[in-house]
């Protein structure tokens, strides 16, 4: 398959991202710091295996393309989470996915991870967005979602101090490439399936806009994160 410009400044990004999660791991090998570097790097290789294996179920799929793509991508969320977590009990580390709890964590996650590929799956079905743009919108939702909310709206809530350096600094550095694998699964299989459906011709830069539509789901999941933190909080979870 060859790559376009834009698939291949995406393609050494996610190196730059994955090579930089494992000199973390390197300089400080914190269980944490493991299965993130792990994690992430298993995200990308799930997607690649979906890529591998699309002849298997892709033309199933494109006889409802867009009610199939958004629930391809909501399943693919949660298998992510579930990833994230397992990894973490192996490592034995805390605090990288949600909750420890699985029920839990898809309970807190899966809302935003619904909303957003739906919102996603709508605006990429009218607009048709080149596959490597798919995978940058899908880092930029995994920043609004894991970086504003989950990394300084939640801890100034919740009384954590906030790293702005670090979020202003790391994150645009290293963590949005790590993200673009995290989220590919989410993004880019649905993206697949919307191809089977013919192509579409937009033109114009307003378009654009809409592919951020996605992020205007993060004040009622922020709202949303809030009850169900009061709510493990009162049950003790």
């Amino acid at each position: 398959m060859k790559l376009s410009r834009l698939g291949k400044f995406v393609f050494f990004g996610v190196l730059w991202g994955l090579a930089f999660s494992f000199l973390v791991v390197f300089l400080e090998p914190t269980p944490e710091n493991l299965t993130l570097a792990v994690s992430i790097t298993l995200s990308g290789l799930y997607t690649g295996l979906l890529y591998l294996t699309r002849k298997l179920w892709l033309r199933r799929l494109s006889k409802s393309p867009v009610v199939n793509a958004i629930l391809l991508g909501s399943f693919n969320a949660a298998i992510i989470e579930t990833l994230f977590l397992l990894v973490e009990k192996v490592f034995g580390a805390s605090g990288v996915a949600a909750h420890p709890n699985l029920l839990i964590d898809l309970l807190i996650t899966m809302p935003w991870y619904i909303g957003m590929v739906l919102i996603f799956v709508k605006v990429q079905n009218q607009e048709r967005f080149p596959l490597g743009a798919v995978l940058l919108l899908g880092a930029v939702y995994e920043m609004g979602a894991d970086g504003i909310v989950g990394g300084v709206i939640m801890p100034a809530i919740m009384g954590t101090p906030v790293n702005h350096i670090e979020f202003l600094i790391l994150a645009p550095l290293t963590a949005f490439w790590q993200f673009i694998p995290v989220y590919s699964s989410m993004v880019l299989p649905p993206a697949w399936v919307l191809e089977t459906a013919g192509p579409v011709e937009r033109a114009g830069k307003k378009r654009w806009r809409r592919a951020f539509l996605p992020l205007l789901l993060l004040i009622p999941f922020s709202l949303y994160l809030i009850l169900v933190m009061l709510a493990i909080s009162s049950f003790g979870g």
